[in-house]
C-alpha cells in the first residue's frame, strides 16, 4: 500500500480563518489524496523570525516526501519570490523573506530551490492559494522542483538578531533563541540562575532555566505561567548569563 502525500500548513491567518479553508480547498484540488496536517494557524502576524521557529520546530519529524507549506508574508504582492526548496527528499514552499533562515541554519543538508511559476489570473494579495497551494499540490503529487519553477541559489536570510523570546508555548514556557551553555537567563529585571531539567526539580511557583526538547534555552516557572509571571512575551529580549 503506498503511504498518502503529506502536506503540513503553517501560516499567521489565525486559527478558524476562512483563508485557512480556501488554502486546503486549492491543496486538495491539486492533489486529492494528501493528508493535511496543521502546524500553526496562529503564529504572530508578521513575525518571520518566531513564524521560522515554529515552521522548523513543528515540520523537522516529518518524514522524506513530506511538503510544507508556510505563509507568512507581509510582503505578498511584491518583488519578493515565491519558493519551494528541497532539503533531501522533502519540500518547504514559502515566500523568500527570510522565513526559512532557521530551517537552513539547521539543516545539515544543502538546498535546492526553485522560484515559483506564477499562474495566470493570481491574486496578487493571496499568493498562497493561487501560487504557493498549487505548487505544493503538484509535488505532493510527484513533480520534480524543477517542473514548479525556475532555479536559485540566492536564499534569503534573516540577519543575526540579539538573543529573545522566539515563542511561547501553550503552558507559559518562553522558548528564547539561546543555546547552552549558559548560566542563566536575564528577561528585563529579573535574572534566573535555578537550573534544572524537570519541573520535578524545583518548588511550586519558583523560575528556572532549562534545555527544552528542540535543544534552545527555554524558561519556566513550575505550577505557573513564566510568561505572565515575567510580563514576556515573543520578541521579548532575553540576556545569557556567564556561570558564576
Amino acid at each position: 500500500m503506498t503511504a498518502r502525500p503529506v502536506i503540513t500548513l503553517t501560516t499567521d491567518f489565525g486559527a478558524g480563518s476562512p483563508y485557512v479553508a480556501a488554502l486546503k480547498a486549492a491543496l486538495l484540488a491539486g492533489c486529492p489524496d494528501a493528508t493535511l496536517v496543521d502546524v500553526s494557524h496562529s503564529v504572530s502576524a508578521f513575525d518571520l523570525e518566531g513564524a521560522g521557529f515554529v515552521l522548523w520546530a513543528g515540520t523537522r519529524h516529518f518524514g522524506e516526501g513530506a511538503v510544507h507549506l508556510a505563509v507568512v508574508d507581509p510582503g505578498v504582492g511584491t518583488s519578493r519570490r515565491p519558493l519551494a526548496v528541497q532539503l533531501g527528499r522533502s519540500y518547504w514552499v514559502a515566500p523568500d523573506n527570510g522565513l526559512l533562515s532557521l530551517l537552513l541554519r539547521e539543516s545539515p543538508q544543502s538546498p535546492a530551490a526553485v522560484a515559483l511559476h506564477r499562474p495566470e489570473g493570481a491574486s496578487p494579495t493571496f499568493e498562497g492559494r493561487d501560487v504557493f497551494a498549487p505548487a505544493a499540490a503538484a509535488l505532493a503529487s510527484g513533480a520534480r522542483l524543477a517542473a514548479v519553477g525556475v532555479p536559485v541559489d540566492d536564499l534569503k536570510r534573516l540577519p543575526e538578531s540579539p538573543p529573545r523570546v522566539l515563542w511561547v508555548d501553550a503552558f507559559g514556557n518562553l522558548v528564547t533563541s539561546l543555546k547552552p551553555p549558559v548560566g542563566g537567563v536575564k528577561l528585563g529585571p529579573v535574572a534566573v540562575r535555578r537550573n534544572a531539567l524537570t519541573y520535578e526539580e524545583v518548588g511550586p511557583g519558583e523560575l528556572f532555566y532549562y534545555t527544552g526538547s528542540m535543544g534552545f534555552i527555554e524558561v519556566g516557572v513550575r505550577d505557573g505561567r513564566a510568561d505572565l509571571l515575567l510580563a514576556a512575551g515573543a520578541g521579548s529580549a532575553v540576556q545569557a548569563l556567564e556561570a558564576r
